[in-house]
């Protein structure tokens, strides 16, 4: 309850502070799109049980900001590309994963697709797929690049819930397929 409340709150403020409009319909708007994303994470609660706490740290905030100098840095390479200036040479390259942490995993491949020119594919136990519009950029991602700017989590931070013997099976049992040819 205690979290649901924090995240209401961080999400009524973002909301005012993105908007900065205060009309019925807006306020409303806000109202509505809260309760959306509350409901959707009490769902997301009850089907996987799991629970990232990811402390506001220094690494965090170093974090955000090498990312998104990387973001920039790459929207410019996507550019060159586009203009002809550099060759767009697509590839699909499999590179190591040096993190242990699963979150740490996540946020490794959340952050090269947030990078314009690159996306993960398919995250396996010790390896990442992805796709590069430059054989250069994944090469650089192969050999690294873009490990030093992940934080560092601590399995302290990563609470995996036992699932209850009375919640629901998920996905839910099919439902019997009735015969409806003519």
């Amino acid at each position: 309850m205690k979290s649901t409340l924090r995240l209401a709150v961080i999400l009524c403020v973002l909301w005012v502070l993105l908007s900065g409009h205060f009309t019925p319909l807006l306020l409303f708007l806000g109202v509505a799109s809260v309760a959306l994303v509350l409901w959707m994470d009490w769902r997301m609660d009850e089907i996987d049980h799991e629970q990232f706490y990811l402390p506001v740290t220094r690494d965090l905030f170093t974090h955000v900001v090498k990312l998104s100098w990387l973001v920039i840095l790459s929207n410019i390479d996507v550019c060159l590309r586009i203009y002809g200036i550099r060759k767009a040479s697509p590839t699909f390259m499999e590179i190591p994963l040096p993190f242990e942490n699963p979150l740490s995993k996540v946020i490794f491949a959340n952050a090269i697709t947030l990078t314009p020119g690159t996306v993960s594919m398919v995250i396996n136990d010790n390896t990442l797929l992805i796709h590069s519009v430059s054989k250069e950029g994944a090469e650089d991602l192969k050999n690294g690049a873009m490990v030093n700017i992940i934080p560092r989590i601590k399995d302290q931070y990563v609470k995996t819930v036992p699932v209850p013997a009375s919640t629901p099976s998920y996905p839910p049992k099919k439902i019997k397929e009735k015969d409806v040819s003519l």
